[in-house]
């Protein structure tokens, strides 16, 4: 009987070391089994969400833009600003004719008699060119001795002469008349300027002269010179 019992211990011995063995092995393999079949069921083919990709699949997606064809625009591009006109030319003088430069003009000077002790003398600004021109207003008349210095004082303005305070429109060839006057030497008892070697001339409106040697006997006496405005006749 000890020797059976000794027997029956060694083999509780034995196999109890197996069962220890294999009961670990069965519930660690239930619990793998049950795992793994809970993430077949929560996880995707590719182990992604289930649920989360059924979400985004059924989730409604916004239109692609339509592309356009190389090198088009989507809308027409606008179109480019009309071009501006030129900037206008200058306006054309009064009746479509210019006035009156010094490069086509010619001074003369030629006596004119004399009343009520005063001398006239008719001042003549000749258009040499091959176009008419018109003049308007007041020469500037000054006197210069040999040396060029202005002799006195430069002619004041009267209203002696033809001109009307209008334009004179000069033909080529033809000549705008402008009254000089003076004093009598007589009856200023010999009060007068040095005698002059050039007259000195700008026409009305330009800032250029025009000059003649000929001074047709002027001299200026009793301080009195001046100078009416152009006309389209002699005095």
């Amino acid at each position: 009987m000890s020797h059976t019992h000794r027997r029956d211990g060694h083999g509780r011995r034995r196999g109890g070391p197996d069962q220890a063995r294999g009961r670990p092995r069965g519930v660690w393999g239930a619990a793998l089994a049950l795992a793994c079949a809970a993430a077949l069921t929560a996880c995707g083919p590719d182990g992604g969400d289930a649920d989360a990709a059924g979400a985004a699949s059924d989730a409604p997606t916004s239109p692609a833009a339509t592309p356009t064809g190389t090198g088009t625009p989507a809308e027409p591009a606008p179109s480019s600003p009309p071009p501006t006109s030129a900037a206008p030319s200058a306006s054309a003088k009064p009746g479509g004719v210019a006035r009156c430069e010094t490069d086509g003009l010619a001074l003369s000077l030629v006596a004119n008699g004399q009343e009520m002790n005063s001398k006239y003398f008719d001042l003549r600004l000749t258009n040499t060119g091959s176009e008419p021109c018109d003049l308007l207003g007041h020469p500037g008349v000054s006197l210069l001795d040999a040396g060029g210095k202005r002799v006195g004082e430069p002619a004041t303005r009267s209203q002696d002469g033809t001109g009307d305070g209008g334009a004179v429109r000069l033909r080529p060839g033809q000549a705008a008349h402008a009254t000089v006057k003076t004093a009598g030497e007589g009856v200023t008892d010999g009060r007068c300027w040095p005698e002059a070697a050039t007259l000195l001339v700008y026409p009305p409106g330009s800032r250029q002269t025009v000059t003649t040697a000929d001074l047709a006997g002027l001299k200026v006496c009793g301080d009195s010179f001046q100078v009416g405005p152009v006309g389209d006749r002699a005095p």
